[in-house]
């Protein structure tokens, strides 16, 4: 009876305010009339009933008219009059759509307070957590609730269901399969039994899991999650040529869904059959599914057959330019001959989305070919597209200082200090390409002004170190120096080579041949050997009277570089 007099009061309230003059009038009710309080108007009196209905219809009203404020007005009074879940079920969800998620909870706190039996308002208190706490979820509170609802309503197998589904959320499966179970053997639907075959599934309890998919397509012969669920099983068992059979069973029912299909190339692979997976990719022109496979392949180290499945990509009408992008980015990735990708990448334009990335990987692949001059064009572009990214001018000053282009170096250096005076890794390179240029003072200053803002600095230790022993001054402090950054970094190759020199210098040549052995060892991996460190080794093998070693030392730092006073050196020993 409530119900059919509330519909009736909407009925009325509905033909009231279609009326043009009602459309464009503040909608008051006794509780928003100026000196009422608790409900009490001057020369008005209303019964409870009425303000019961009073609540109701300006509830409704402020839904109606997106009014925050009369929602929240109008939903406490209905809480607190009459709880009537029809309407602060309505208020919740206007709440919620809205985005006032600490709004809606509130409300819910309110009604499950009222009403803790109304299992719709513990449900959406469940989501409503779940979406506020966005994956991290305790939903502890809508579980209390829930549980505390089937101890008083142990019949309501819905509950149990809702419960199950909560538990699989939060991907406490166990408890999810223990709460569907529950359920007595005829209240359970298909949709039930596909829960605790899953729930069983992701339990690894893979035999149970099937029996229950299987009870489904009893009954069910074309339920997709049960033959989904079943190739999955038949997959992680090894039974490829099963579960090929139910994923080509899935495609029969939709043969639009690629997730099928890359289930059918996955298996292809699995049975190492790529030719398997590039026939079934190049019946498909999904430009999304082609690119995944053609990845895969190149995963697998079929590039080969990548690119002709592209390549049949490209010959659609309207074939999109992203395709050219990724092309060469896949080529770029499979790490196999990459200059192959520069065709495809080079015809994209400023116009293409992905022409900045193109132009990023080009450069790539010309540094990882030491072609610093073809790189350098491609690196000022990205600087114009992107002119305050960092990285771009510091890519600039490591290709001339790869190239020993010491003059450029400085230059970008000096400007790239300017804008960013902390950054340390620069002022050591900006010191460094000082040295180069004759400029030691200046060198040696910027690399203590390291060392005060980083003690532990042990590249700058070493540089200041290693300046201290070439100019053969202040040997203690240098040796400080090295022998710090030796315990910051011992394994270092120019370290232990700076130490080997401090020993020579201070004619201790036995200690001198111990680190420079240690420095030679350390360097044997970098891309290209250092011809002075040889140099050192041939000078400390002298001194020693090890000439064959000297000999081969001094020959190995001319093959990596020339050097006359190296030659004269070896000349000496012959």
């Amino acid at each position: 009876m409530r119900i059919i007099s509330l519909l009736f009061l909407l009925l009325v309230l509905q033909a009231c305010v279609h009326s043009e003059d009602l459309q464009n009038t503040p909608f008051l009710f006794p509780f928003e009339k100026a000196g009422s309080q608790s409900g009490e108007n001057p020369g008005m009196e209303i019964s409870e009933n009425g303000m019961r209905t009073f609540a109701y219809l300006g509830l409704y009203e402020a839904v109606k008219r997106d009014d925050y404020d009369k929602i929240k007005l109008y939903s406490d009074k209905v809480v607190e009059e009459n709880p009537e879940p029809l309407f602060l079920a309505e208020a919740v969800t206007w709440f919620y759509n809205k985005g006032y998620m600490q709004e809606a909870k509130v409300l819910l706190e309110k009604c499950l307070q009222a009403m803790p039996d109304e299992l719709p308002f513990i449900l959406m208190y469940a989501e409503l957590l779940q979406t506020m706490q966005e994956g991290n979820s305790d939903l502890s509170p809508a579980l209390d609730l829930l549980k505390a609802y089937i101890g008083n309503h142990p019949q309501d197998y819905n509950a149990y269901i809702e419960l199950g589904v909560i538990y699989y959320k939060l991907f406490q499966y166990e408890n999810a399969y223990f709460s569907f179970m529950q359920i007595p053997e005829k209240e359970k639907t298909s949709s039930v039994y596909v829960y605790i075959g899953i729930c069983l599934e992701k339990m690894k309890r893979y035999d149970d899991a099937k029996k229950y998919f299987s009870r489904v397509l009893r009954e069910f012969p074309e339920e997709k999650s049960a033959l989904q669920h079943l190739g999955m099983i038949a997959e992680v068992q090894g039974n490829y040529a099963l579960a090929r059979k139910y994923y080509s069973r899935l495609l029969e029912l939709d043969n639009s869904n690629y997730d099928y299909l890359l289930r059918l190339i996955s298996i292809a692979f699995k049975e190492g059959n790529h030719q398997r997976a590039f026939n079934i990719a190049k019946e498909h022109f999904n430009f999304d599914f082609i690119v995944s496979v053609s990845s895969m392949l190149i995963q697998e180290g079929r590039l080969d057959l990548a690119e002709e499945l592209l390549n049949n990509l490209g010959t659609m009408e309207n074939a999109p330019r992203e395709l050219l992008y990724l092309h060469g980015a896949l080529i770029y990735e499979a790490d196999k001959d990459k200059k192959r990708a520069l065709p495809y990448l080079g015809q994209l334009t400023e116009d293409d989305e992905h022409y900045k990335n193109a132009q990023e990987i080009i450069t790539y692949i010309h540094l990882d070919n030491n072609e610093f001059d073809e790189a350098l064009p491609y690196i000022k572009n990205l600087q114009v597209l992107s002119p305050d990214a960092k990285n771009y001018k510091i890519l600039e000053y490591q290709v001339y200082l790869f190239q020993e282009q010491y003059e450029q170096a400085y230059e970008i250096l000096y400007e790239f200090l300017q804008e960013y005076p902390e950054d340390n890794r620069a002022k050591f390179r900006f010191a460094y390409t000082c040295f180069h240029l004759n400029e030691k003072e200046k060198a040696m200053r910027i690399m203590k002004e390291i060392l005060l803002a980083e003690p532990d600095n042990y590249d700058a230790l070493n540089f200041v170190g290693y300046t201290l022993v070439e100019q053969n001054k202040d040997l203690k402090q240098a040796e400080e120096y090295l022998l710090k950054a030796d315990r910051l970094n011992p394994n270092h190759g120019y370290i232990n080579d700076s130490l080997a020199w401090l020993y020579y210098k201070k004619g201790d040549y036995a200690k001198a041949l111990e680190f420079i052995e240690k420095a030679i060892s350390y360097s044997k991996n970098i891309a290209k050997e250092d011809a002075t460190m040889w140099e050192h080794y041939g000078d400390i093998a002298q001194k020693l009277g090890n000439f064959d070693t000297a000999r081969s030392a001094y020959e190995k730092s001319l093959k990596i570089e020339k050097n006359s006073d190296v030659e004269l050196k070896l000349n000496k020993l012959h």
